[in-house]
Parts: C-alpha cells; structure tokens; sequence
C-alpha cells in the first residue's frame, strides 16, 4: 500500500493545476466588453445593464465593463447560477437553499412576508413528451421555515401541455394562472386557453378548475388571438392577470405576397382579469383604443409592474409613441411622442426597450460589415436623449457579433 502514496498524492495537484490551466487559459481568450459613453453623463447610465449572450452564457456589460456571475464560480455554484438565472431566484437560493432544490421555473413561485410557494408541472422542460395532470404544491412557512407539499391533478388532457403563468396566494387559497397547449402537432401549439385553478391549502385539494379565457378562436372571418402580458414582478402578491386581445380579418395571400404589420386588424383592447373575485374589465380609454391600433412599423412592447402599463410603440418613420396606464384606477398617466427618427437613422434600428419611472431605455443594433450595438437613455418628460453609449470590446478590436438580446435596469 506504501508504494501507492506517491501516486495517491500527487493525482490532486495534477488535476488541480490542469484545472487552473484550463479556466486561466479560456479566461484569457474571452474578450470583455464595455458600454463607451458617446453622448451625456456616464452617470445617467449607471444602472443599465444591456444583457449579451455568449456561449449560452448571460452576460452584462455596462459602464464599468462586462461580468458573468457564472465564470466566477465553483463547478456546483455555476450550475445554480444557470438554472437560478434570475436575480429573485439568485436571491432564493441564497436564503432559502433547501427548499429551492429542483425549482427553477420563476413564473411559478409565489412569495410574501409569511409564505413561500411553488406549483409544479411535470416534464416541464420537455413538451414532446406525454405531460402528467399532476401538479405538486411546496409551500414553506417563513416564520417556524416549516415545508410541506402534496399533489393535485387537473383535467388537462394526454395531448395537451400546460406552463404556469403566474400564482398567488392568499387566506390560505392559491390561484394558479395556467396556459393550455395541444401538443398534438409538435413542435407546432395550438393555444386552447388559459385556466386558472383555485386550490386549497389548508384540504391539500383541487377546489376548482376553470377556463377564464381562450387563446385562439375564428368566428365570421374574423380570427382572435390573445397573449398574456407578464408582470416584470413576478414571485409577489398581484391581483390582476393582463391580456393583449386582437381581432383581426382573416386575409388570404398569394405565396409572392406577406402580410404587413397590422394588415387587417379589427379591434385591439387590453383585458384585465381580476384574480380574486374572478370578473373581467376591459381598459377603457379613447387614447388607449387609438394607441392601439396604430399602424407600428416595428410593433409595440407591453410591460406590467407596480400596477402600471407601459406600452411603446417604435416607429422608423414617424414619433415613438409611449403611453403609461395605472391599471387599478383605469387611468392613462403619461402619453408622449418622441422623435427618435434621427437617432435611429444614426445609431441603428430599435431592437428592445424598457419603461422605467420617467425614462424610455432603447436597445438599438446598427447591420452592416460591423454590427453596433448602442442603447440611449430618452427622458419621458421632455424628450431629450439624455445618454448615449456604445458597446465595444476592451481590447479597441472590432466586434464581429454578440447577441445583445436585452435591458435590465437596476434600481
């Protein structure tokens, strides 16, 4: 057995220094970037964070230069980092490690000063297989940290798939926001609806099981379809779930011919459902209804948080329009045009954007042989771009390409 301890010894310090080797080495290929302010205070950019994918790896780059979280850690911390993407599931992990083990699907946790909760779906990451109709409900107490669960089944069917939307809980009730798939023509869905179950805590069962509204229907030529509008808070206390409803003509086209942005659009509205009392309001406002059925060049994002409705619609050829609603009070609270036509001419077309408080963040990419990526910083209020930066690499070489695919602001 003595002969062995040399070998036994050394074996960790060879792994060890391949290991060293190995993420030194990567480390040092990887370019960092930098968002290069061309325009403002640097200050003013402070808390954006424009969200780049590299390898399958998320990162952020701002003012002060690019960071992933993930290449710093250990070979277990990573894997959390991946699954837990998510600053409130990061969050989780750190404060409640036990019970977060296997629960990684942000839209399906529910959390508030007394309870943390979460419903899961089974073979949720893989809808080419058959999913079960059985749910598992995990709560823990955030006073005693005393857990328990136990399982509901629902009446979804073999050949249809379900993703949680949201939940939330209250009284000792949880309403769980379901979307309901066919699967029967995978990888292609046919939206059937959107279910809400009402379960109860304190019997562990199923009290209800209801379709509050359906995804897709065609009556007289006229097609509808209705997504859903996730909330930017997701794991809090809500007590509205918000839709985008269009009804548009049913138009048939030649194979040379595209239907344009639009194109035979009948009706447009929001619809809020109220999820305790179970009643449906539409958001009525005539500036609302006008917002609506503009003819968008390059569409409208929708955003829901702090019961609030930010919606801006980019246009390439006329003002960007921004309008805020508080949806309790069905109240429109900004409604602004801005001229951004110069700036997307110069720094590239809008390819995302974010309302938050009373500024507009726009995500701009510029094609060509060196694709830019820019963001600007535009003031509610006065319509004044108070920033401008661009991304470029440390290293002052050219950027071949980078998936920047989105905004985060911190506050």
């Amino acid at each position: 057995m003595k002969r062995y301890w040399l070998l036994a010894t050394l074996i960790p310090f060879c792994v060890l220094a391949l290991g060293t080797y190995y993420v030194s080495g990567t480390g040092d290929q990887k370019p960092e970037y930098v968002l290069k302010t061309m325009k403002g205070l640097e200050s003013d950019a402070a808390g954006l964070q424009i969200k780049v994918n590299m390898d399958g790896i998320t990162t952020t780059v701002s003012t002060k230069g690019s960071e992933s979280e993930v290449e710093q850690l250990s070979y277990l911390d990573r894997l959390d980092a991946e699954s837990y993407y998510d600053d409130d599931l990061k969050r989780l992990v750190k404060e409640h490690r036990s019970f977060m083990r296997g629960k990684n699907d942000v839209n399906a946790f529910y959390e508030d000063d007394q309870v943390l909760a979460y419903v899961a779906t089974e073979a949720h990451n893989d809808v080419s297989k058959v999913q079960s109709n059985r749910l598992t409900i995990s709560i823990m107490g955030k006073l005693d940290q005393e857990t328990s669960s136990f399982h509901v089944l629902t009446d979804k069917k073999n050949d249809e798939y379900i993703s949680i939307h949201d939940v939330q809980v209250k009284d000792q009730i949880m309403k769980v926001l379901v979307n309901r798939m066919r699967t029967d023509k995978y990888p292609q869905f046919y939206h059937v609806g959107y279910d809400m179950y009402t379960i109860d805590l304190t019997s562990k069962s199923l009290l209800k099981s209801e379709q509050i509204l359906a995804a897709e229907t065609q009556s007289n030529e006229i097609s509808t379809t209705t997504w859903y509008i996730a909330g930017n808070a997701q794991i809090g206390p809500s007590g509205y779930a918000i839709f985008d409803r269009s009804e548009n003509k049913i138009i048939d086209k030649v194979e040379s011919q595209t239907v344009k942005r639009n194109e035979g659009l009948v009706n447009r509205e929001i619809r809020v459902y109220d999820i305790w009392n179970g009643q449906w309001r539409t958001l009525q406002s005539e500036p609302l209804h006008s917002f609506l059925m503009e003819d968008n060049s390059m569409g409208m994002s929708i955003q829901y948080a702090n019961q609030e409705l930010s919606l801006a619609a980019i246009s390439e050829n006329k003002d960007t329009h921004v309008m805020v609603i508080n949806v309790a009070e069905n109240k429109v609270i900004r409604d602004v045009q801005l001229p951004l036509q110069a700036i997307q001419k110069e720094w590239g077309r809008v390819n995302y954007s974010v309302v938050e408080k009373d500024r507009l963040y726009l995500l701009l990419l510029m094609s060509g042989h060196h694709p830019k990526t820019s963001a600007a910083i535009v003031e509610l209020q006065t319509g004044n771009i108070l920033y401008q930066g661009e991304v470029e690499r440390k290293d002052q070489h050219s950027i071949d390409y980078i998936n920047a695919n989105g905004i985060k602001v911190q506050k």
